[in-house]
């Protein structure tokens, strides 16, 4: 079970399996609600502006005609770097005089991020918020987060970075109405006397429900998974090592984990969560090792070439989505771990590479053959097939467990 320390939230496809690691983002600050839409702009103050003309201002009467796109990012978390490459893609596909982009950095030390900016290219402006004011103003407590003002100064979206798009972006620049999914909050840590030593719940979701997951220094929050993915999460494992030998249940769930903020060993969560999983959804999970044909990661000589080390001051996440494969600060390992997840078939890595990587990758989904072109071209590794040794986990239904269980009734003979 990976950890979960950063308050960081995601929006994925129930069979993606993502990743996610980092330190702790807020200590103390006091932020408020997100703000509500068409609502005006909380005032944008930044202690260092970054990337921008000499002497650009921040003000709202300035911006105004322009649509402006904020970032609310850090260097140290995993899903913000991941998501630079499309920002700087839609930044350079839009016209600057009616688009600015502008990355909300947390609190970081100036020297942090220009080291960042020297390895790796942010488009737009960056400010440096060492006093915090544009979060708490904004009430953004989980990162990253994009808030989209109109040319008039208005709030038009509260959502994530993966929901943008050229089109909606121009459309929003024509004053019309863009539907952009919103952001999953994640609920306040219990304080005081009702303060939560640990705390494990699993629920069905509501019809419909947006699925997400939020994590945090003392809880994970998980909302409208199917129970693949779930025992995917819980077992740390790609769905495709997951042996069905009966129907699972169909709905979507809820799983809600508080902690002690003291204990950081997030190893322990994993066991309550399995049992929370077997029981809840009435299943038995076994391990067991079967020979399968799989693919194996090679390196060749370009690799050294071709592979980024990271740029990330300390997050990280992997995962393949949307056609994409997206791995920040992390090993061979973790690429492999999100390969096998696009492919659907075990990945493993044999390439003898150390040290941690950024990359992006993008090929369809299932399609083996786009995969081995694009990591070849842009990472310079190979992906081969061959036979190995696959730690499979089978899951069956608890009542089918208790129908082998139960003896057989035999007939008792007449005298």
């Amino acid at each position: 079970m990976k950890a979960f320390r950063k308050i960081c939230s995601f929006a994925l496809p129930h069979r993606s399996l993502l990743a996610l690691t980092g330190a702790l983002l807020f200590g103390s600050l006091s932020v408020g609600a997100l703000p509500e839409l068409g609502t005006p702009a909380p005032p944008l103050q930044f202690t260092q502006l970054l990337q921008a003309p000499p002497g650009a201002r921040t003000d709202w009467d300035v911006l105004r005609d322009k649509v402006v796109v904020l970032e609310f990012w850090e260097t140290s978390c995993g899903p913000c770097v991941a998501e630079i490459p499309h920002l700087n893609k839609l930044a350079a596909e839009l016209d600057p005089a009616k688009f600015q982009f502008i990355s909300v950095d947390d609190h970081e030390d100036l020297k942090v991020v220009e080291k960042f900016l020297a390895k790796k290219k942010m488009a737009g402006w960056v400010g440096i918020d060492t006093a915090r004011t544009a979060f708490a103003w904004y009430g953004v407590k989980e990162m990253p987060t994009t808030i989209i003002v109109d040319g008039q100064g208005k709030i038009v979206a509260v959502t994530r970075p993966e929901e943008l798009a050229a089109n909606k972006l121009l459309a929003v620049s024509e004053g019309k109405n863009v539907k952009f999914l919103p952001v999953m909050e994640m609920a306040p840590s219990p304080t005081g006397s009702d303060k939560i030593l640990y705390q494990v719940s699993l629920s069905k979701s509501a019809p419909g429900a947006q699925g997400g997951m939020s994590a945090g220094p003392d809880r994970m929050d998980i909302v409208a998974w199917d129970a693949n993915s779930l025992i995917g999460l819980a077992y740390d494992t790609p769905q495709d090592r997951i042996l069905h030998k009966s129907p699972l249940p169909e709905e979507h769930y809820n799983l809600h984990s508080v902690w002690s903020t003291g204990n950081d060993n997030s190893s322990l969560i994993a066991p309550f969560l399995q049992s929370a999983i077997k029981f809840g959804l009435n299943l038995q999970i076994q391990s067991k090792t079967v020979i399968r044909k799989s693919y194996v990661l090679k390196a060749t000589a370009a690799s050294a070439k071709l592979l980024t080390p990271t740029a990330s001051t300390g997050g990280s996440m992997s995962g393949y989505w949307k056609g994409k494969l997206k791995v920040v600060n992390q090993s061979m390992d973790s690429l492999a771990t999100s390969l096998e997840s696009a492919l659907e078939t075990p990945v493993i890595n044999e390439t003898g590479i150390e040290g941690k990587f950024d990359a992006e990758v993008e090929f369809p989904a299932k399609d083996a053959d786009a995969a081995k072109t694009a990591l070849l071209k842009t990472l310079g590794l190979e992906l081969i097939q061959a036979d190995r040794p696959i730690q499979m986990f089978e899951v069956s239904s608890g009542d089918d467990s208790k129908k082998k269980e139960e003896p057989k009734l035999q007939a008792t003979p007449k005298p």
